[in-house]
């Protein structure tokens, strides 16, 4: 190990300037007994294992579990978390027969990881045959599946996914487990941030209605990394109390530290010192923080070191699962020296023990970056990490601070469980698993309780007629429903080799990543996207060699829709709220590999996205504009640089991704009227990100300011203020207008401000003769009830389509003013128009698409200029599917209609137009009774299908 170190820093062909060198030293184990000794069998079971004594950790966490707490334990990787509930699992197997136990894990290797040696360690501390663990998810043949659900394990292994849509949403199917569970094991908590923590968060909710409809309340054992809020974490996620383990007696071997900062390519650096590592007979890891770069330094070490082809790999999400595990085969055997992987072997999967941990780039957290550096040197075995530094701007926070990463604490684990899109979703899940309750607010507190109310006015949840009794309005809304994105994923098709699927991208990703044109890697080789069939929701790519890569330029514009919180600063305000963000994608770049330079731009037609979410934003004064501009600063640069940079640090505080937050600079914005830098969470619905940075943002502004005047550049570089995710290709930027705005925000210069003042609006007023009428909403009649009745049927006039042509035999208006009602036949049609547009509102059922078409025969005029309530299309709107007239009446007024439309018609043929008249007035007073019984009660009543009657949550 010294004798490859001196090599690299003595490797002038490797051109990076030593940074730091460290070594940190090892840690001898400390012990502990347990209060209650453990059975004879599992310490017979732990001799053979190899293990005999228990670690200080271990024996506090087992401790609290025997005295019936729900335990957190946050030790290291490596550290022996496993063994904390497999063994209160095997005891209470062993004490009580049919005791069961559920293991949720976030990634399906680390399920197979650790079946292998729950059964090796059941089977001895049980007896061969007596103990049963098996795998749930979706790798699991349908025979297997329908075994499984028969006769569940003694521990069932699954993961979030699998949990929602195959567990809860078929509980029935499950009662076997629900109703003897005493364990639910959730293992790398810390995974669960952002967008997927917020979903897991409502899971566990779900897993806790059933679990206690079914008559248990089991222990709840969760494992985590180091992170800075563990207690807060569980609480968020699981809502329950935890006794938190968290001084850890497992041993560590001494770990050396390299941080190289390169002079040219970073991943160039990176292929040489996998390549040199591999060559060592060293087993290294090197983590990239991109898909994308684990496939360029994968096919670099194949193209320019062919002999270590069979000894190294790439690895990372997107591949298919047999791809996966046979990876994950090698490495632990040996066959493989070296890979290139993206997070997706941070965690904690047996890859045997590791000697080289290769950085390439700050992993964007200090978690993070520990989780991975936990991969190598196991216990006696000393280890070597090398963190290749990019021109990132955390990057060279760190190489300028290299302290830091060694004395820093752990970022803050954040995710929002009152996310209203997320919540809401998930309130349909469980009302589709159990009907919900007002006793339900135990598990839905506070605002998500309050979603209940919007969800049944949408047609989401159906109240019951009862009232406090929700259903859902779906059947296995579940399905709908995705954990790890927004939208649902595209798989990527080879089309050159009859449609073989290569790998899946993110409904979000989807736009950025695989457009027409754009160039996608798997396992080194290059692809050209030929086509994104976003109708079908699939990529098609064929083959490519070629010596660039892709990236999008997008507009973005931001609106408030309402702010929530807000802090006065020097002369400036601050503010969190709520926000839509659009985007859209117009072209993209073609970038060299080597050296980044751009080769041209390409235009794309994709639709527009749109989201709201949750931001924060700065209000400036326009005397800084003007402060700024007065010295030749292009003030517009200067904030788009201030975004730019106090993102990229926005790490520090909260573990996220760069491309977990968006942003956004106005000179003018054109609601506030002056200047504006935003920043907000790329989610629908926020995942928490921008609140933290509401309540850290003095910190994050001095850290910015730090970062930017510390960069030895001039102009500006990406170790500073340029961004790779900038939709504008990083124009406009201005590093010592930046300067001078982050010295206004921190305090250190001072200006002249007018608070009130704002920048004049440039944009033209709308002419009046543009806008509609207002003298046809305000006429002398006020609310009226309408329906008529035709002289010719739809058949006869060839179609629905047609019904200009089916001529009215009379219509019937009740004005609800005077409380009468008025007949019009066809002689009288325009004086029936002429009372329709002076209402000041028509209600109707099923009007829009009927009887105005009728009335459309007579006139050239544009009856959608009526000020009209059409109760069908409400309710088509709500529940997805039509009611009848009389089906409502029938329910909620206990009343029923006296004819139907060919009754109507016949009646008029044989001249009986007393009748119509008197079926048509009929119909009328149904509409106005249903709407006046809406208005007063805020909804109606229908049956469903399994004839239980519901209400329709109408707001007239």
């Amino acid at each position: 190990m010294q004798e490859l170190i001196r090599q690299i820093v003595e490797d002038p062909d490797l051109r990076c300037r030593v940074a730091h060198r460290a070594i940190r030293a090892g840690r001898e184990p400390v012990y502990r007994e347990t209060r209650q000794p453990v059975s004879r069998a599992i310490l017979r079971a732990l001799e053979q294992e190899g293990i005999g004594r228990f670690y200080l950790h271990q024996a506090d966490a087992l401790d609290h579990l025997r005295e019936g707490s729900h335990v957190m334990a946050v030790t290291p990787t490596a550290s022996g978390k496993s063994l904390i509930y497999f063994l209160p699992t095997l005891e209470a197997i062993a004490a009580e027969k049919g005791s069961r136990a559920l293991y949720v894990y976030p990634y399906k290797a680390l399920e197979r990881d650790q079946l292998q040696a729950l059964t090796r360690l059941g089977k001895r501390v049980l007896g061969e045959g007596k103990f049963r663990a098996a795998i749930y998810d979706g790798d699991t043949s349908q025979a297997e599946r329908k075994r499984i659900r028969a006769c569940p394990p003694d521990v069932l292994i699954t993961n979030p996914d699998m949990l929602h849509l195959g567990i809860l949403a078929y509980h029935a199917g499950w009662r076997e487990l629900f109703r003897n569970l005493r364990f639910v094991v959730i293992d790398e908590l810390h995974v669960y941030r952002g967008i997927f923590g917020s979903h897991f968060h409502h899971i566990l909710m779900r897993l806790r209605r059933i679990c206690s409809h079914y008559g248990s309340d089991p222990r709840f054992v969760v494992c985590s990394a180091t992170v800075a809020n563990p207690a807060g974490l569980g609480d968020s996620l699981v809502a329950l109390p935890f006794e938190v383990v968290t001084r850890s007696g497992s041993p560590q071997a001494a770990k050396h530290f390299l941080f190289l900062n390169p002079s040219g390519s970073p991943y160039v650096a990176a292929t040489g010192l996998l390549a040199r590592c591999v060559r060592a007979g060293l087993r290294t890891i090197a983590f990239t923080k991109a898909r994308k770069v684990t496939e360029l330094i994968h096919s670099w070490i194949l193209q320019g070191h062919p002999d270590l082809a069979a000894r190294v790999s790439s690895y990372r999400a997107g591949y298919l699962p047999e791809e996966r595990r046979e990876i994950e085969r090698r490495l632990a055997g040996g066959d493989l020296l070296g890979v290139v992987s993206t997070s997706a072997l941070e965690l904690g999967i047996d890859i045997g023990g590791l000697d080289v941990c290769i950085l390439v780039g700050y992993p964007g957290s200090i978690m993070s970056s520990w989780q991975r550096i936990g991969r190598v040197g196991r216990q006696d075995r000393e280890s070597l990490v090398i963190l290749v530094a990019l021109p990132d701007a955390l990057d060279q926070y760190f190489i300028a601070h290299p302290q830091e990463f060694f004395e820093r604490g752990y970022e803050q684990v954040v995710s929002d469980p009152a996310n209203p899109v997320i919540a809401s979703a998930h309130l349909e899940c469980a009302a589709a698993e159990l009907s919900l309750t007002s006793e339900d607010r135990k598990y839905y507190p506070g605002k998500v309780f309050g979603l209940i109310p919007g969800l049944t006015r949408a047609g989401k949840l159906r109240e019951a007629a009862e009232g406090s009794v929700w259903h859902s309005g779906q059947r296995n809304p579940q399905r709908r429903v995705s954990l790890r994105s927004i939208g649902e994923s595209y798989p990527i098709l080879d089309v050159s080799d009859r449609g073989r699927v290569i790998g899946s991208v993110d409904g979000v990703r989807a736009f950025h990543e695989c457009h027409e044109g754009a160039i996608y890697l798997h396992h080194g080789q290059q692809y050209r996207i030929r086509k994104l069939d976003i109708d079908e929701r699939r990529v098609e790519a064929v083959p490519a060699t070629c010596d660039y890569y892709t990236e999008v330029l997008a507009e973005k514009e931001t609106a408030i829709l309402e702010v929530q919180k807000k802090m006065a600063a020097r002369g400036y305000e601050i503010k969190l709220g709520r926000l839509k963000v659009t985007e859209q994608i117009r072209e993209y770049c073609k970038r060299r590999i080597r050296g980044q330079e751009r080769l041209g731009y390409f235009p794309l037609d994709l639709p527009l996205t749109e989201f709201e979410t949750v931001g924060l934003w700065m209000e400036l004064p326009v005397a800084l504009l003007e402060h700024v501009e007065s010295r030749q600063g292009h003030f517009m640069g200067g904030i788009h640089a201030v975004e730019h940079a106090a993102i990229s640090l926005f790490p520090l505080f909260a573990i996220c991704d760069r491309g977990d937050i968006g942003g956004i600079s106005y000179p003018r914005h054109p609601e506030i009227g002056r200047p504006a830098i935003f920043i907000y969470d790329g989610y629908p619905g926020g995942i928490g990100l921008a609140e933290r940075g509401f309540e850290m943002i003095a910190r994050l502004q001095e850290k910015t300011l730090e970062l930017i005047r510390g960069c030895p550049c001039e102009a500006g570089c990406p170790s500073c203020i340029h961004s790779p995710k900038c939709g504008n290709g990083n124009k406009p930027l201005d590093k010592q207008a930046a300067l001078m705005v982050l010295d206004f925000l921190t305090g250190r210069m001072e200006i002249s401000t007018t608070p009130d003042r704002r920048i004049p609006s440039t944009k033209q007023p709308v002419p009046a003769e543009n806008l509609p009428d207002p003298s046809r909403r305000c006429g002398s009649t006020g609310t009226v009830f309408f329906d008529l009745e035709t002289q010719l049927s739809a058949e006869e006039v060839g179609g629905w389509h047609r019904a200009d042509r089916m001529k009215m035999s009379l219509g019937v208006v009740f004005d609800e003013r005077n409380d009468s009602f008025r007949t019009f036949r066809e002689e009288q049609v325009d004086e029936l128009l002429q009372v329709l547009y002076s209402s000041e509102k028509v209600v109707g059922f099923n009007i829009k698409r009927f009887d105005y078409k009728v009335l459309s025969g007579y006139t050239d005029a544009d009856l959608s200029q009526i000020e009209t309530l059409d109760m069908l299309d409400e309710i088509y709107a709500l529940l997805g599917f039509r009611l009848k007239l009389g089906h409502l009446a029938e329910v909620t007024l206990g009343a029923g209609k006296i004819g139907d439309g060919l009754q109507s018609l016949e009646w008029f043929r044989d001249g009986r137009i007393d009748l119509v008249e008197e079926y048509c007035r009929k119909d009328v007073e149904i509409t106005r009774d249903l709407f006046r019984f809406g208005r007063d009660h805020r909804y109606l009543l229908y049956r469903d299908k399994q004839d239980r009657k519901i209400r329709l949550p109408v707001d007239w």
